[in-house]
């Protein structure tokens, strides 16, 4: 549709007022991704040949909550976890899992499948509880 009364010779709005921020540009700020310089490669040698012996806690009923999964995945940045799900997913329930990155609303990094590492993410809503090991 062709508005006679519009000039479409003009710059977007957003470029006019330099105080404007896009949409793209708010998102990044908004979901504080926090990842050191060191824990942004991916994982060089596979996680234990071995599941965890884990205490019962790990399997309760009572999930963990959402900032304090928070802060187990940022201790545990760079090193491999253990991982259980609420749900199962494509690797299972329980799996060895290696956070990279840690956001407010979620957690993504590694996990290892078929001699492989391969690149998840998550919400903290799907994860039921997770334990460090490294």
């Amino acid at each position: 549709m062709y508005y006679p009364y519009m000039n479409y010779n003009q710059q977007p709005y957003y470029m006019q007022h330099p105080g404007y921020e896009s949409m793209d540009e708010m998102r990044a700020v908004e979901e504080e991704v926090y990842r050191p310089d060191d824990a942004e490669d991916a994982p060089t040698t596979p996680p234990p040949s071995q599941q965890p012996v884990m205490p019962a806690t790990f399997t309760s009923a009572t999930p963990v909550q959402s900032n304090q999964l928070q802060a187990m995945m940022c201790r545990c940045l760079g090193n491999w976890g253990f991982i259980g799900l609420r749900m199962p997913g494509p690797f299972g329930r329980d799996f060895w899992f290696y956070p990279t990155e840690v956001r407010r609303s979620g957690v993504s990094g590694y996990t290892w499948r078929a001699g492989r590492r391969q690149k998840v993410s998550y919400r903290y809503s799907q994860i039921r509880n997770f334990m460090c090991f490294g």
